[in-house]
């Protein structure tokens, strides 16, 4: 007779076993799939997580790392001042393949002679030994590459925007309530006063544009400086300002970022600029993600092997309630592997019609899965204690809302997998077992039965 249909025979006639390995696989295969899907969410969402942040990096001195360097070096010179970003070293980057646009930043204190502020809502507090510093100065690269100007808060109205082809010029943008305040329009000059390296350096700027901004002042015990009043923001080429404070990178995809720095660090920045991608924020909001993505792996680490073992006891001793019937085959020269042929056939069979149902449950438990260890996470993450060392010095990621909730859907991909890991338990669950049996010859499978 064939084994094929021994094998079909031998299911109908064990019906209740028949089922009690389906059971099982059909536990083990959903388990299985479920770490898989869980994986496959977590990248989903940590890529969602790192697209909502954007792909931009924020060149910048790290105080601390410079620091270490100048009392490595033993340079007394200069050693108390912090250099703020050379331009050269910022331009290292400009050509990189990953890069989209860049912008170039430097804020500084600044007067306006002869002009008067905008004062700010809620009374004004001004700065500076004669109460004349009012105004900041932004030298930036490109005003529309701004995130303010993104965002349509600062909106040109009259002129032109600074660009990169107005870098080296002395020209300014002013807000429209400054120049309704003094009479000014585009083509105007100012006389501004800068502060560098703590002394006032006076500089002739011509307005090439006048914006609008929609931004809020910030204020202190309900009252607000000159200076953080919007009103009085004028914007420069970054030329006009003595250093840079820092440039900012936007790359054409967030999942670049890695190996953007790694470009930057081979490119031969000094250590102590630093390249910030919100990499702590980041890590805040997929922080359960990552926990949750790395438990799975263990899952299916600890499910095949629990599986594949269960499953071989329980075929071990369905094997060995069987040897009379395989002695009496192998007695009348059937083949030993065909006698392995029809184990591994009902079992497969089994495997693949577990498999089949959990193509209906597998997502639906996968899901629920995936929920339940989530919101684990999220309120063990919450239970954690603040870093006292980080809280004294100001190093603690700003407050965002952790990833709660992922989208767990069965792809080709993962159900490739667990085909494999549900086959792979299958044969080995079954030939092991079989192969301790079958080693014997007919006669001494015969005699240990009695």
């Amino acid at each position: 007779m064939n084994f094929i249909k021994r094998s079909f025979l031998s299911l109908k006639s064990r019906k209740v076993k028949s089922l009690i390995l389906f059971a099982i696989f059909l536990v083990v295969i959903n388990l299985v799939l479920a770490g898989f899907t869980i994986q496959s969410a977590s990248s989903k969402a940590t890529d969602l997580a790192r697209q909502q942040l954007g792909a931009d990096l924020n060149l910048k001195i790290d105080i601390n790392k410079y620091l270490e360097e100048q009392n490595s070096n033993q340079n007394a010179d200069g050693a108390g001042m912090v250099p703020g970003i050379e331009e050269k070293e910022a331009d290292k980057l400009k050509n990189s393949k990953y890069l989209d646009h860049y912008n170039y930043l430097k804020r500084a204190i600044a007067e306006l002679k002869e002009l008067h502020y905008v004062e700010p809502p809620g009374g004004t507090q001004s700065f500076g030994p004669n109460n004349n510093l009012n105004f900041t100065l932004y030298g930036v690269r490109d005003f529309t590459l701004l995130e303010a100007a993104q965002d349509k808060k600062l909106k040109i109205v009259e002129g032109e925007g600074i660009t990169s082809e107005t870098v080296g010029k002395n020209a300014a943008m002013i807000e429209k309530r400054l120049a309704e305040n003094n009479n000014l329009k585009v083509g105007d000059k100012l006389q501004i006063g800068e502060v560098m390296d703590g002394e006032l350096t006076t500089k002739e700027l011509e307005i090439i544009g006048i914006y609008e901004s929609e931004e809020e002042a910030a204020s202190f015990g309900g009252q607000s400086m000159a200076v953080l009043e919007p009103a009085n923001q004028v914007y420069v080429p970054y030329s006009v300002m003595n250093s840079l404070e820092n440039a900012i990178y936007s790359l054409k995809d967030p999942k670049d970022i890695d190996a953007f720095k790694a470009e930057a660090k081979k490119l031969g920045l000094p250590d102590y600029y630093e390249l910030d991608a919100q990499d702590n924020v980041y890590k805040q909001m997929i922080g359960p993600i990552e926990n949750i993505a790395s438990f799975s792996k263990t899952i299916v680490i600890m499910v095949s092997v629990a599986g594949a073992t269960i499953l071989g006891l329980i075929i071990m001793l369905s094997i060995k309630e069987r040897r009379k019937e395989m002695g009496i085959l192998l007695s009348i020269g059937e083949k030993k592997w065909k006698l392995v042929g029809q184990l591994l056939v009902e079992v497969l069979c089994i495997t693949v019609l577990a498999f089949g149902l959990s193509l209906t449950t597998g997502e639906k438990v996968s899901q629920k899965i995936g929920d339940n260890l989530l919101s684990s996470e999220i309120a063990n993450n919450d239970d954690k204690p603040e870093d006292p060392v980080a809280k004294l010095s100001g190093n603690l990621a700003p407050e965002v809302d952790p990833v709660d909730n992922i989208d767990v859907s069965i792809s080709t991909e993962d159900l490739g997998k667990v085909a494999g890991v549900g086959l792979g338990i299958a044969i080995l669950a079954t030939i092991l077992p079989a192969l301790s049996i079958l080693r014997l010859n007919p006669k001494q499978i015969l005699l240990k039965d009695e």
